[in-house]
């Protein structure tokens, strides 16, 4: 009998302590490996991002299409002449600037590129060129009778305005290191 003492003793809710030792075991390793998973896709994001910030900064025809916009901007042009310019070299270049943007502001909705590292990089950049070109793409949209042209840059736009950067109030907090934890 004292076995079978033994045997009652070393169950929980009907089964022994192996059982739900395994059960354990199983269950951290499917929460680790979800964990391991979503930091993956993190770091993709992340190093997707920067790896496209990179290559904008070495892009030739993307910087020199940036300084016409930034150029025509300074020099008060209206942007929205240059709508129904087909051939012109400042309307390629206008397009050029607002494609990309408009591809930036998709990855970023769709979660693709991690939004607070482009925020931070290029909010500046992305105001220039959405208040230089709002009167062309208003343009565009009318002539193509298609209200959802560069939607995904205006969405974004609205996006950072609701939530803009805020100023670093502590210019030690460079040397924390649990900053790399926000």
């Amino acid at each position: 009998m004292a076995a079978a003492e033994c045997a009652k003793a070393v169950l929980f809710l009907g089964e022994s302590n192996g059982f739900w030792i395994q059960t354990g075991a199983i269950i951290l390793s499917a929460i680790a490996g979800v964990w391991v998973i979503r930091s993956n896709g993190f770091s993709s994001r992340r190093r997707a991002t920067i790896d496209h910030i990179i290559h904008q900064k070495t892009d030739e025809k993307l910087i020199q299409d940036t300084r016409t916009v930034f150029d025509l901007h300074r020099k008060n042009v209206k942007f929205s002449e240059y709508s129904d310019k087909k051939d012109s070299a400042e309307r390629k270049a206008i397009l050029s600037v607002l494609n990309n943007h408009e591809f930036i502001a998709l990855a970023i909705r769709r979660g693709a590129f991690e939004e607070k590292i482009y925020k931070e990089l290029q909010f500046t950049n992305f105001k220039k060129v959405h208040t230089a070109c709002v009167g062309f793409v208003a343009e565009i949209r009318k002539s193509e009778n298609n209200q959802m042209i560069f939607q995904e840059f205006d969405w974004l736009i609205d996006k950072w305005d609701s939530c803009p950067l805020k100023k670093i109030k502590d210019q030690k907090s460079w040397c924390n290191p649990m900053r790399f934890f926000e």
